[in-house]
């Protein structure tokens, strides 16, 4: 799915939103392939939905395309509600809840060079058996 013996890539299409904000979080501030939202010292209240989400940060981030060569320099993912990118989407979200929490995890599974996930609460028992049988190591964060 991955393969990068394409010239021209085409962007892959991530199933799950929040799959790919773990994905993009490590492109964005872990290794500065992609530049993260930078939204607007003028940024209002009136930028939040009801539930405090900052909608020009998602469409901006669901917006990214990302590429297979970039899919390929994730070799780790972090499980934490503390990640830069869900506060770029989410400003001031205290991760009491399971919003950004990804509901399909294939998109995770199939990153070419991915070994290791980092959590920080535990990971769904057929998630962490799909990990390991992909010979990812899970651990705590």
């Amino acid at each position: 799915m991955y393969s990068e013996s394409n010239t021209t890539e085409e962007p892959v299409e991530f199933a799950d939103f929040n799959a790919k904000l773990l994905v993009l979080d490590v492109l964005c501030y872990d290794l500065d392939v992609l530049d993260p939202y930078d939204g607007d010292d003028d940024e209002t209240d009136e930028d939040l939905d009801v539930e405090g989400q900052d909608d020009r940060a998602r469409e901006y981030y669901d917006d990214l395309e990302l590429l297979p060569s970039q899919l390929s320099l994730v070799t780790e993912l972090t499980v934490d509600s503390d990640l830069e990118v869900l506060q770029d989407v989410h400003p001031g979200w205290d991760g009491s809840d399971d919003r950004y929490d990804p509901q399909n995890w294939d998109d995770l599974l199939d990153l070419p060079a991915l070994g290791t996930v980092y959590a920080a609460a535990p990971l769904p028992a057929h998630v962490v058996e799909r990990l390991a049988a992909k010979g990812v190591e899970v651990r705590s964060a």
